[in-house]
């Protein structure tokens, strides 16, 4: 039964959440049937009173607790450990700030290699891979996803906070990251 299958595919998403187009890719349905039980989902979880919800964040769906059990979800979750460790708070940031950025790019800046909070953000869905440079090797982009925004409680980045220069890549730290990508650039020509 589709609205079945719908519901399985929203569940498995998780934060990620998963688009009309991919639930009619892998559902074989029309675009029509997929929107139609996808309503028909979320007005199910409304007349049941659920503590669950078919949220529509951005083109994504996902299956939530209500706002009212935040609290109550909060409270289980508690924890003393963060979630983020300090390295993936760094990387996170300069991500956040910088974006699009390359693995290589955050390394320098960072001064050490980010290769597994990169893996581990994106494990966790707060950046994605976004393209590829315009350089030797064509390395992967980074920038940050809808799940970050959500989880820092920000409609856009916009709304991030000015830094000081020093609290992403200090002035001389660029200043000589800047210098060396130049001398890179004028070897090759």
């Amino acid at each position: 039964m589709l609205i079945n299958e719908i519901e399985a595919l929203i569940y498995v998403s998780g934060d990620k959440g998963i688009t009309i187009k991919e639930l009619e890719k892998i559902t074989t349905a029309s675009k029509a049937a997929v929107r139609e039980n996808v309503i028909k989902l979320q007005t199910e979880y409304n007349k049941r009173k659920s503590a669950l919800e078919i949220l529509q964040n951005g083109d994504s769906f996902q299956l939530v607790t209500r706002i009212e059990y935040d609290n109550l979800v909060q409270k289980y979750a508690k924890t003393d450990e963060s979630l983020l460790s300090q390295a993936a708070l760094e990387t996170l940031t300069i991500v956040a700030y910088k974006q699009p950025m390359t693995r290589i790019t955050v390394d320098e800046i960072r001064g050490i290699n980010s290769s597994v909070s990169i893996r581990n953000l994106l494990n966790l869905g707060l950046i994605v891979e976004s393209g590829q440079a315009d350089e030797p090797g064509t390395p992967a982009l980074y920038k940050t996803t809808d799940l970050f925004l959500k989880a820092f409680g920000l409609s856009d980045l916009k709304q991030l906070p000015e830094l000081e220069e020093h609290d992403v890549l200090s002035k001389d730290r660029e200043d000589m990251f800047n210098q060396s990508i130049g001398l890179l650039e004028n070897e090759g020509k």
